[in-house]
């Protein structure tokens, strides 16, 4: 899990799911949906607390079933549909292995640490929301007089 503090909340960006190097496929059929459920958490907690854009902001998923890392994204539609991107399969190299093989390794996490950070910058610059803004509305807005006295 990844976490930022924002506004003094703490929104989870960023689950990982993670097997066993011998992995059966109902092990990672469970782990998909329970990373699923995670995101899906995930989203609608970013959405309620702070608003980010729509179409933009996403929480990550990580999946690493086996010797295969799975990279997803959940994404909020402008119509607010929670939609699920699979953004990449590749084999870890657990043993030597081709350039190639770790070439395309290094270019998903280099993918994974971009997409954090447009998505920390959108966090960041979202905008506060009603309740947030009444709160701060309230406790600003009492004003102090002299008090008059009448001699």
């Amino acid at each position: 899990m990844f976490m930022e503090k924002h506004r003094e909340k703490l929104y989870e960006l960023m689950f990982v799911e993670c097997s066993r190097i011998i992995c059966t496929e109902r092990k990672k059929d469970d782990d998909e949906m329970k990373l699923w459920r995670e995101m899906n958490d995930g989203l609608y907690y970013v959405h309620r607390s702070c608003r980010p854009d729509k179409n933009e902001f996403g929480i990550l998923g990580v999946q690493i079933a086996g010797s295969m890392m799975y990279l997803n994204i959940l994404i909020k539609d402008s119509y607010d549909i929670h939609r699920l991107f699979h953004l990449c399969s590749i084999e870890i190299p657990i043993r030597p292995s081709s350039g190639e093989d770790v070439l395309q390794f290094v270019e998903a996490l280099l993918l994974l640490r971009n997409i954090m950070i447009v998505n920390i910058s959108l966090l960041f610059h979202s905008s506060e929301t009603r309740s947030e803004r009444l709160k701060r509305q309230s406790s600003s807005s009492t004003i102090s007089s002299p008090k008059y006295y009448d001699d």
